[in-house]
């Protein structure tokens, strides 16, 4: 018992010390929400580089302990975003939470 006690111990000071962790975050999951799950299972300071849209998916770059001082140089790297946008429709929301509420014909755009 002792010895399993002595490895939890080993493991929250590695969170500690700090870890870089990369997520692909899930559609629907707020930047926050990810950090707060981690922490809790973690427990250990957590922090995020960059926040993505609850909508959004893809990686999400999480540092722990002493590594969250790292996050600065991490934002300031090179980043690639892609997606989809629908041509000649609104929402009340101008985004996909809420359902479109008007349509425009685009067949004349090239």
């Amino acid at each position: 018992m002792q010895s399993q006690y002595k490895k939890e111990e080993t493991e929250l000071s590695s969170w500690q010390q700090g870890q870089i962790l990369l997520f692909n975050k899930p559609e629907g999951w707020s930047s926050f929400q990810l950090v707060k799950k981690v922490k809790k299972t973690i427990h250990a300071k957590v922090g995020h580089a960059g926040t993505l849209d609850p909508l959004a998916t893809g990686l999400l770059i999480l540092a722990t302990g002493k590594k969250t001082k790292e996050i600065d140089t991490i934002q300031g790297m090179p980043k690639e975003y892609t997606g989809t946008f629908i041509i000649g429709a609104t929402t009340s929301s101008f985004d996909l939470e809420t359902p479109v509420t008007q349509q425009w014909e685009v067949g004349h755009i090239t």
